[in-house]
């Protein structure tokens, strides 16, 4: 989903706290996931995918517009991102519609990011990824998934399939370019930068 975080090259810190509109925008997709679990009709069920698909769209306008880009919105929009799918995703297991295997592909792409997020930071490295078209194509595809179970639940094998040949194209591309950064001399933080990183992924 379009992120509100900006290119390490151009960015210029400006300490304007954490509880940003744009910010809080991307929290309220927290609660908005738990809401899956504690809802059933599927008319509001559609209507949280819906506020969820706005709030994305709406953070990273709204830091752009009111110059509010920061680390911790760069990192907290695709982490509320993913928290909002994986509840929206979880919340569908008891129904039948979909089983343990067709969700592990489902989040195949979050798995392995988180994984390579978490054994960076303890390894002391930062792997500097930029947003990237498979993380994007992904996540629009993921909550193409929701609505799908939600209108058509008959073919979330078809919604399966799309999301998880994105996630492995996604998969290489991150790794790919993982690889090749990894080799390249770190460039000096432009003044003000303040440490700003590429999100690893879109």
């Amino acid at each position: 989903m379009k992120p509100h975080d900006i290119d390490s090259r151009d960015a210029t810190a400006t300490d304007v706290g954490f509880l940003t509109p744009a910010n809080l925008l991307s929290l309220a997709r927290i609660p908005l996931g738990l809401a899956f679990l504690a809802v059933h009709d599927l008319a509001w069920v559609a209507a949280i995918v819906a506020l969820g698909a706005a709030t994305d769209l709406l953070d990273g306008f709204i830091a752009r517009r009111t110059g509010t880009q920061t680390e911790i919105g760069a990192l907290l929009d695709p982490l509320c991102d993913r928290v909002f799918v994986f509840l929206g995703l979880v919340s569908f297991l008891p129904t039948g519609n979909l089983d343990w295997a067709g969700f592990v592909i489902l989040i195949l792409r979050d798995i392995f990011t988180g994984g390579v997020f978490v054994v960076t930071r303890m390894a002391g490295r930062h792997l500097p990824f930029q947003s990237r078209q498979g993380g994007r194509i992904t996540t629009a595809l993921q909550l193409g998934a929701l609505l799908t179970l939600i209108l058509a639940p008959a073919y979330i094998n078809v919604a399966i399939l799309l999301v998880g040949t994105a996630s492995v194209y996604a998969i290489l591309d991150y790794g790919t370019a993982g690889f090749r950064l990894s080799w390249e001399p770190e460039s000096p933080a432009p003044a003000g930068a303040a440490g700003w990183e590429h999100r690893i992924d879109g």
